[in-house]
């Protein structure tokens, strides 16, 4: 599963982009500040570039995957020869 390395909400405030900021720049859209929030990862490769030039970051400094059972159970890789 992916997890985000830091706090990306606190991180984009610091910079000084809020959801005032985002309703009236267009950078980001309200949900994606919203999922941000909720720490849920589900947010667009767009959105994930234009957060990384933000905050002037790559992606491997957002963003990190963690191996879950949980997951491996549900796509059931164990069957699948890779």
């Amino acid at each position: 599963m992916l997890k985000y390395k830091i706090n990306v909400a606190d991180a984009l405030e610091r910079k000084g982009f809020n959801t005032y900021k985002a309703k009236t720049s267009k950078i980001l859209s309200q949900d994606t500040l919203k999922k941000i929030k909720r720490e849920d990862t589900n947010i667009s490769l767009e959105s994930i570039n234009r957060i990384c030039m933000i905050l002037d970051m790559q992606p491997k400094d957002l963003i990190e995957y963690v191996e879950s059972e949980e997951e491996k159970k549900k796509y059931n890789f164990k069957n699948i020869s890779l």
